[in-house]
């Protein structure tokens, strides 16, 4: 960008100036705002019949991987990528005089029977990076409420 030397400039030209640089960076702010910020992932539709079976599927496989006794899960299907599921599970253990109550809220991902969990604590978010594609990672991350069966 050419420098101009503001003593051959009129008071219009300054302010004409500064307006452009203003409308510029606006525009630059905008854009990278935008750019950030994309519309939310986008959940399998439940209504159709393959979603309602593989959540099926999954609401019976779970409660024996994720629980140390028996019990149920409700399960959100949050997409499919090959032969792999991922779902979030919320499971409840069935109380009994050793485990008197008790239950997991998670995503997991599914690939037949093998299921795997992302880690606790501090290794939370990046084996959630590892186990999802990007897109659902992020929304994992970022809006597990809106995830949740």
């Amino acid at each position: 960008m050419a420098m101009v030397d503001p003593s051959r400039l009129r008071g219009n030209d300054i302010i004409g100036s500064m307006s452009r640089r203003c409308v510029v960076g606006f525009t630059l702010v905008v854009g990278l705002i935008s750019g950030c910020s994309g519309p939310p992932y986008q959940l399998p539709d439940r209504n159709t019949p393959g979603v309602q079976a593989e959540e099926r599927r999954l609401a019976a496989l779970l409660p024996d991987r994720l629980l140390w006794g028996s019990g149920t899960c409700k399960v959100r299907l949050l997409g499919r990528e090959n032969s792999l599921s991922f779902a979030w599970a919320d499971c409840d253990i069935t109380p009994t005089a050793e485990h008197p109550s008790g239950g997991v809220s998670m995503p997991v991902q599914v690939d037949g029977d093998q299921v795997r969990k992302p880690a606790d604590g501090a290794g939370y978010t990046e084996s959630v990076k590892r186990l999802f594609p990007r897109d659902l990672a992020d929304a994992v991350l970022d809006e597990p409420e809106r995830l949740r069966p």
